[in-house]
């Protein structure tokens, strides 16, 4: 049996972020720990919410669902923070955009970025910042097969 589709597309966002070029293979999912300075710039991915509709009467049902994935982008540095966040937020828009490819383009109808929240921090050694992505990803399956993508 597969996964939920909520973790399949987290995970497909996930390998789909992997590569880029400010933060390469540094892309960790689900992650409460914090981050060490040997692993920024980095990505982090998260399901955080999700919202369900029926989209027909008879079972098996047709849901449709809104899943919020949360992409934030965490990086240190002396100078040029804001630079290098809006990079970092570029590189990751760029490869979300529909149409999306891969196999997050089996799982999902479709990927809207709908907000980005960034937050400076001087209480460190270095200047901190993070750049919260929030994108919502709109999918379908049927209500007895929460693991298959319709």
């Amino acid at each position: 049996m597969a996964n939920h589709l909520r973790r399949q597309i987290r995970e497909a966002v996930g390998t789909k972020l992997t590569g880029l070029t400010t933060t390469g293979s540094r892309v960790y999912q689900s992650r409460v720990y914090p981050v060490q300075n040997t692993e920024l710039p980095c990505l982090l991915v998260f399901a955080r919410s999700e919202s369900v509709e029926a989209e027909s009467v008879h079972a098996p049902r047709v849901l449709s669902r809104l899943l919020q994935i949360e992409v934030d982008a965490v990086t240190k540095a002396t100078a040029d923070l804001d630079d290098t966040l809006d990079q970092i937020c570029k590189e990751v828009e760029i490869a979300l955009a529909p149409p999306v490819s891969g196999g997050l383009m089996n799982l999902v109808e479709d990927i809207v970025l709908r907000s980005t929240d960034i937050e400076l921090s001087g209480s460190a050694e270095k200047p901190t910042g993070v750049a919260r992505m929030v994108f919502e990803v709109s999918y379908y399956h049927l209500d007895s097969t929460p693991d298959v993508a319709q």
